[in-house]
């Protein structure tokens, strides 16, 4: 039974060779990045600039290139085929030391809500598929502290002020929870101007959270200027 596995993978790999989920050039392993797509958009690096009440960003991909074109094929056109090859990258990285050191220092995850409408439209939460499953083989299970109260239109056009005027007052609470001395994870698909999770940062530290810390699966920390804004 082993062997005719072994020999069904090795007669797929021949006909349908891995590829590079953005350039689709020859990869090592299904659903892996190239080395050149690894060289221009993975960065786990930290966002330098304060972003109060947000305590520290971390970043695993530019937002440029592949890692934008995954995200707007998700968001947009509702494409599924793409999360595979965005969970590959988190499981690549997770071993990393700018990974490890956030998630040992946060005592919970949450994950930034969409309003009931847009997700009943979308049939899914972007940010769940890509984290959800990663987070809980972390022992992060991702926990609801927020909801989304105000319906918003689509943020993409706006700029980083119109963002804070659609987007003031727009997250509540769940429920009445006590946060006091938590140190919490959010997670999110984009992270450009901040305005999203400073706003549920906000929410999350008046319930008593000490810390806040943002994971970004993409993040423009003001490399492609006139690129659209979250």
């Amino acid at each position: 039974m082993n062997f005719l596995r072994e020999l069904w993978d090795a007669v797929i790999y021949f006909l349908f060779p891995p590829r590079c989920p953005v350039c689709r050039e020859f990869a090592d392993e299904r659903y892996q990045l190239c080395a050149a797509c690894q060289q221009k958009i993975l960065r786990l690096d930290l966002y330098d600039q304060k972003v109060p009440p947000i305590d520290k960003v971390l970043r695993v991909t530019k937002y440029r290139g592949g890692s934008r074109e995954m995200l707007r094929a998700l968001k947009f056109d509702d494409n599924l085929r793409v999360v595979p090859a965005m969970k590959k990258i988190l499981d690549d990285v997770s071993d990393r030391t700018e990974i490890l050191s956030l998630l040992a220092a946060v005592d919970c995850a949450t994950i930034v809500p969409l309003h009931a409408d847009r997700l009943k439209e979308r049939g899914f939460n972007q940010t769940e598929l890509i984290f959800g499953e990663w987070l809980a083989k972390k022992n992060l299970p991702p926990k609801n502290f927020l909801i989304r109260a105000i319906a918003t239109p689509k943020l993409y056009n706006l700029g980083k002020a119109e963002r804070q005027k659609v987007l003031s007052g727009v997250f509540a609470p769940l429920e009445p929870v006590d946060l006091r001395g938590q140190k919490i994870l959010i997670v999110d698909d984009i992270f450009t101007t901040g305005t999203t999770c400073r706003e549920c940062a906000t929410v999350l530290k008046s319930l008593g959270a000490e810390k806040i810390f943002v994971l970004a699966f993409a993040a423009d920390f003001g490399e492609n200027l006139g690129d659209n804004r979250r």
